[in-house]
């Protein structure tokens, strides 16, 4: 990489370097004005600037000559064995005689360029190994612990925003969509108003199929520049909005040359160097990944262990060793089973399927079709693949091919003892030996030799792990730590695992040795962690598991935190949130199995999930798919503060739904039946007010069959109500239909009328949508009756505004017209705005069958202005379609257009097919 034998990195922790040997720089002050000569590389830096970085307003009297000292520091450390000082002297300023190529910067710059240059040529599998090459050399933020100048940082990291960008552009040129979009989302998550990065996951989508999900990109960044920072996407981001919307040229599906060749996939990362031991075990799993002509199915190997003991290390050498057997092609693919976003098989099935020259185009969406279209593809070839970091066996089984030529190895953390097909072999640490072997190979030359003492505690301390060791290897090369420093430091229990970090990688047997130095109350609270449905938790549900003082329970999680036993999740409502890493939360929960009031505790922290649920439904808009609790309702556990926590219902239920969802199945798997269906269907007012319909249906038939085992008909009722609604929604009549007469006919048989007249009400809409106008009349009248007679306001308000559609598409418009104001005096009564709205909206249409569009504008402004400060998008969406007529009545067919565009893109986020379809209908019309 260095066009000579110094080399220095300002792309991460700034580090000098010769002859690949990193060269110790000093203490911190030393390092500040290394990174300073660094940044003015070949320039004279001032000695008052260096005095200014390293006091400010306020230097010693001793300044100047303390960076005399700390100048003739560094000359010493980075003076070379042939007797170059690489730091001059020029008056009295300093300058780091560096050659352009002796920085990773300037090497980072001139891999860019030339990317540039080869992606305007078109070259673009050329320019994306050059831009992948610039972004290898950054190894953290510029200049990483030391202090630096925001605009600096700023700078730099722009550059490299560019540079991952300008890769994008390259994988799109290849038609390789699929795999971009985890990381231009994870582009977008760490700088949010990037909106090239966003116009490239749009176009990705797009491309990829996945329409409907570029739209809700769109979207969602479109709101977030408005609300953050007030202002509308580019004229160029809005136009490929409406491309998007048109099915232009521009981001339609396409074949790609790339893509046209047969390829033979080789995958695999590179090889471990230093990998080392396991010799017996390496030579065993050779012989079984040989090919066998009489084997009559695959060979699947599935090696198991902890975190760090070199699972991958291990696969990827098989890999390499055995590759040659395998002629047809190598596949690896790492399905992050230990993150919160396991890789799906879908993307990883297409990324297989693409790997093997198969376009984008012609790929099934479906999961089944696409493992079926893999076996079919490799079932007469000798491939080897290799699956990193499995979830679990549904993850696998749609990965595995049924060629008798193939070979399969899986890595996991997970035993995988459900798995059809596959030899498990248990991965075990290294064995003394082997351990000393590695440390040896990662060590400065002759630094164990130095200190056999020393060396003999950090190999005990590190347990024969490979991750421990491969950490103390990288720290003593990077640092220049004396051994005997690393194991004074490894010494200390308490620790260790803060010294033997490595991402969200966690050791066993040393998460089980912290447990142990707890007190007993923190003892039980990392017990009670274990208990929670969810590994993100805010600090309440944490003291409802332990039946604990909440703030007592914050300071004691802030002590776990401190031993990175949690970790922090931000805020939600004013309460700290936090997170425990999967495997120290398995530890947790494996402790926590035998306590006494385990399940005492589990129904006391769904209790509160319920009840803060409740509470933050009871400030949307009102729902009637909500009924109240039954007879046997479950009982609610009181949060301290909750009015706090839900201040803002709506933001209080988007951070806590994954929470909330995990809490339906907690409750399910512990025969809570009664919490299972009460959460769900409290969490259908949500659901309905953002469009959340796949959520909405997940929740309702997970605890479906909880509410069924526990004999709660009230709560099956209710369920499938919200199941029916959904498939309202979805345009599924048949299903809609099936649903909601099972629910009529349980509501019937407990003797619940307002739950008939749920029901029926859901039957009405129905009718009224299939077309069967009269039968709809009939079932409003009967839902009417019903909840007239049982006093709830807000049904009869939804039955005479039900009642006024279908009278009204009978041409009966006088009856409507009263039906209608029957509606807008109750709404007046229940002091509700969103129902006035829906009101409205209905009156709007109405006025429109008369042919006075005017009057019916009048009419939908109203209520759009209701439902945009109720932040309703959904039926927002409704009036704006209903706007978009009225304008087309008007004769105004730019306003049209552009309000019914809008429209249709939230119908199209949501999967509500026929008002898109109605949407599209006018817009074709206007266009003609």
């Amino acid at each position: 990489m260095a066009t000579g034998d110094y080399f220095y990195r300002l792309l991460g922790e700034p580090a000098a370097e010769w002859r690949r040997t990193e060269l110790p720089l000093g203490p911190p002050q030393a390092r500040r004005i290394f990174a300073l000569l660094l940044l003015h590389a070949g320039k004279p830096v001032s000695r008052d600037k260096i005095i200014d970085e390293l006091w400010g307003d306020t230097p010693p009297r001793s300044a100047k000559t303390q960076v005399h000292g700390l100048i003739s520091g560094l000359r010493r450390a980075l003076r070379s064995p042939c007797g170059r000082h690489p730091i001059l002297t020029k008056g009295a300023s300093y300058v780091l005689d560096a050659e352009p190529g002796e920085t990773d910067a300037c090497h980072f710059t001139e891999l860019t360029a030339k990317g540039r240059e080869l992606l305007a040529a078109q070259r673009f599998r050329d320019a994306e190994e050059r831009f992948g090459e610039a972004l290898a050399l950054w190894r953290g933020p510029v200049l990483a612990g030391v202090p630096v100048a925001p605009e600096v940082v700023a700078h730099w990291d722009d550059l490299r925003f560019a540079a991952v960008e300008d890769r994008t552009e390259a994988a799109l040129g290849l038609g390789e969509h699929d795999r971009l979009v985890p990381g231009l989302r994870d582009v977008l998550a760490i700088s949010p108003f990037r909106e090239r990065a966003c116009s490239q996951l749009m176009t990705a989508l797009t491309r990829a199929g996945r329409g409907t999900e570029a739209l809700d990109v769109y979207r969602k960044w479109r709101r977030r520049l408005i609300d953050e920072l007030g202002t509308e996407p580019s004229p160029s981001l809005r136009a490929l909005h409406e491309e998007i919307l048109r099915e232009g040229p521009g981001v339609t599906a396409r074949k790609y040359k790339s893509c046209w060749e047969n390829t033979v996939p080789a995958q695999l990362p590179p090889g471990i160097p230093d990998f080392v031991g396991r010799e017996a075990l390496v030579t065993q799993l050779l012989a079984a990944l040989a090919p066998d002509p009489g084997h009559s199915t695959p060979t699947v190997l599935l090696l198991t262990g902890p975190g760090g003991i070199g699972k991958t290390s291990l696969s990827v050498q098989l890999g390499r060793r055995i590759a040659h057997a395998y002629p047809d092609g190598t596949l690896y693919s790492s399905l992050r089973g230990t993150t919160s976003e396991p890789r799906s098989p879908e993307v990883v099935l297409g990324g297989f399927l693409r790997a093997f020259g198969m376009p984008s185009d012609g790929l099934p969406s479906e999961v089944d079709e696409l493992s079926a279209l893999f076996r079919s593809l490799v079932h007469d070839r000798r491939v080897l693949i290799v699956l990193d970091d499995a979830a679990d066996e549904p993850q696998l089984r749609p990965l595995l091919p049924a060629g008798p030529g193939c070979a399969v190895v899986v890595t996991s953390r997970f035993s995988l003892g459900g798995l059809e097909q596959g030899r498990s072999v248990s991965i075990d640490v290294l064995s003394p030996t082997d351990a000393a072997t590695l440390l040896t190979r990662l060590m400065p030359p002759g630094a164990l030799e130095g200190d056999s003492t020393a060396a003999q505690q950090v190999l005990s301390y590190c347990g024969g792990l490979p991750l421990a060791l491969r950490i103390v290897g990288s720290r003593v090369e990077r640092t220049g730590w004396e051994l005997a420093d690393v194991a004074k430091e490894l010494s200390v229990e308490r620790k260790r695992l803060d010294w033997l970090r490595a991402g969200d990688l966690a050791v066993r047997g040393s998460v089980s040795l912290g447990y142990r130095q707890l007190e007993p109350d923190r003892q039980r609270l990392f017990r009670g962690i274990g208990l929670l449905p969810s590994a993100v938790f805010p600090a309440w549900a944490a003291a409802a598991a332990v039946d604990g003082d909440l703030g007592a329970t914050q300071k004691a999680l802030e002590d776990l935190r401190d031993r990175h036993m949690v970790q922090p999740a931000g805020r939600c409502g004013g309460m700290p949130r936090y997170r425990m890493h999967n495997l120290l939360r398995a530890f947790a929960s494996e402790e926590a199995a035998t306590e006494p009031d385990r399940a005492t505790a589990i129904e006391r922290v769904l209790g509160g999930w319920l009840s803060l649920a409740e509470k933050a439904a009871n400030r949307l808009p009102r729902s009637i798919l909500r009924p109240g609790p039954g007879p046997g309702h479950a009982t609610r556990t009181q949060v301290d503060g909750a009015n706090t926590l839900v201040a803002e219902p709506m933001l209080w239920f988007q951070t806590e739904l994954s929470a909330l969802e995990a809490a339906v199945s907690h409750a399910a798997d512990a025969g809570l039946g009664e919490l299972a269906w009460e959460i769900a269907v409290v969490m259908a007012s949500y659901f309905d007010h953002r469009g959340l319909y796949p959520e909405w249906w997940r929740c309702h038939r997970r605890a479906l069959g909880a509410a069924r085992t526990a004999g709660c008909e009230r709560g099956e009722a209710a369920l499938l109500r919200g199941i029916g609604q959904v498939h309202l929604y979805w345009d599924d009549y048949e299903d809609a239909t099936a649903t909601l007469t099972q629910s009529y006919r349980i509501s019937e048989r407990i003797g619940d009328p307002a739950g008939m007249a749920r029901a029926l009400t859901g039957l009405c809409v129905v009718s009224r949508a299939t077309g069967q106008l009269g039968k709809s009349r009939a079932l409003a009248e009967q839902a009417l009756q019903i909840f007239t007679a049982v006093g709830d306001l807000l049904g009869m308000v939804h039955l005479y505004t039900s009642h006024a559609v279908a009278s009204a598409e009978l041409g009966c418009l006088a009856e409507a017209e009263a039906a209608l104001d029957k509606a807008w005096r109750l709404c007046t009564e229940l002091d509700d705005p969103h129902r006035m709205a829906l009101v409205l909206r209905r009156q709007g249409q109405l006025e429109l069958r008369r042919r006075h569009p005017k009057r019916a504008m009048s009419c939908l402004r109203q209520a759009l202005e209701i439902l945009e400060l109720l932040n309703d998008e959904l039926c927002a969406a409704q009036v704006r379609l209903d706007i978009g007529r009225t304008y087309t009545m008007l004769g105004e067919r730019q306003s049209a257009t552009q309000v019914l565009i809008d429209a249709s893109s939230q119908f199209a986020s949501t999967g509500n097919r026929s008002s898109v379809a109605a949407c599209e209908q006018l817009l074709g019309t206007l266009a003609s």
